[in-house]
């Protein structure tokens, strides 16, 4: 389960890595403005029980309503070597500085879902991070802590930290 999920993860970044430039949207890719995303990316899990560490990978939708105030959407799964299967659904406010004539917008997000592990829980996290666009493929990288609801000891899934990299298609 492990080998599929690390190949999912390579794969998504591989396709967003050929992604064709004809796909990108006509003004400079260095620009912020109202747009849509769709990113792929590697994540990595650091629990806070005694749960090992993870490698997993995911998906999320991204609309930007203006070149400061967007809202998310994303999945993702990683194997923790629990026996279960780690799967977030998530929904965030985002909230980007883009950094003027250079290509980078720092951003903080906050949101809710649910998590699936051993059982179903709803969650809640926040993060920051940093879009990079000054390369002629869009990048970025975030780390998020999420805290879950109904936990009621150490031996259950418990909270946890995040850090994700990956590509985006701008459009």
């Amino acid at each position: 389960m492990k080998a599929s999920i690390s190949a999912l993860s390579l794969f998504a970044i591989a396709l967003g890595l050929t992604a064709p430039t004809a796909a990108r949207a006509e003004y400079d890719i260095k620009e912020y403005r109202a747009e849509s995303h769709i990113s792929a990316f590697a994540s990595y899990l650091s629990p806070a029980n005694d749960a090992q560490n993870a490698w997993g990978g995911g998906l999320s939708f991204d609309f930007f309503f203006n070149e400061h105030l967007g809202v998310s959407f994303g999945g993702a799964w990683a194997d923790v070597e629990t026996g279960d299967m780690w799967q977030t659904y998530t929904m965030d406010l985002a909230l980007r500085y883009p950094v003027p004539a250079g290509g980078l917008a720092p951003y903080v997000f906050v949101g809710g879902g649910a998590f699936v592990g051993d059982g179903s829980e709803m969650l809640a996290r926040g993060g920051a991070g940093l879009d990079i666009r000054f390369l002629p493929l869009p990048l970025f990288i975030d780390w998020s802590y999420t805290f879950l609801s109904g936990v009621d000891d150490d031996s259950s899934d418990s909270d946890f930290q995040a850090v994700r990299f990956g590509t985006r298609l701008v459009f």
